[in-house]
């Protein structure tokens, strides 16, 4: 079974999936968001899950997942299915790993990526939430390892988010002008 599937026939483990990365799977696969007509991306996918404040994870037709925030951030995050759920159990929070001078050394991104997770542990017991404990539950009902040194993880992201070709939107105005992004999510300056 994949992991689409059975999160979306356990109703429990799709709301500790949400309570750790604020992430729905939808119930079945939709299209993505097109802002009534005004929004097209370069590769077709299906979206099968959102975040509470509208943004959507998409499933591209190669078998990779892209990003497309509801702020109009646009870009792939993950080679396959695989990859994405394990940076998600993970890495949460991964917009908050969204800070390429870091990736130039793996010594400096795992020290970088134990600071951001400390910091996310500590706003989680700030509304008394176990996010490392309600990870490891989540690890262990979809089968991923929950690893305490993540650069492996960030590495292949960071690869994903710059693959050819990029995931990319474009968004035409009513006056016909047209706004896209560079298919990099490191490049939103968040």
């Amino acid at each position: 079974m994949n992991f689409i599937d059975m999160l979306r026939e356990d109703n429990d483990l799709s709301d500790l999936l949400y309570d750790v990365c604020d992430m729905e799977i939808l119930p079945e696969f939709m299209m993505p968001q097109d802002e009534a007509g005004h929004l097209a991306y370069n590769i077709c996918g299906k979206t099968f899950a959102r975040t509470g404040s509208g943004s959507e994870y998409i499933l591209l037709e190669d078998g990779s997942v892209g990003f497309w925030g509801s702020e109009g951030e646009c870009g792939r995050i993950a080679d396959n299915l695989n990859d994405f759920f394990e940076l998600m159990v993970n890495c949460p929070c991964w917009t908050d790993y969204l800070d390429e001078d870091e990736y130039q050394d793996m010594e400096e991104l795992g020290v970088f990526a134990k600071e951001v997770f400390a910091e996310h542990v500590e706003n989680a017991r700030d509304i008394d939430f176990d996010l490392p404990g309600a990870q490891q539950e989540l690890a262990d009902r979809l089968g991923i390892e929950r690893k305490e040194d993540v650069t492996g993880i960030l590495t292949r992201f960071s690869h994903c988010t710059k693959r050819e070709p990029r995931f990319i939107s474009a968004y035409t105005e009513n006056d016909g002008s047209t706004h896209s992004g560079t298919g990099s999510l490191f490049d939103r300056g968040m």
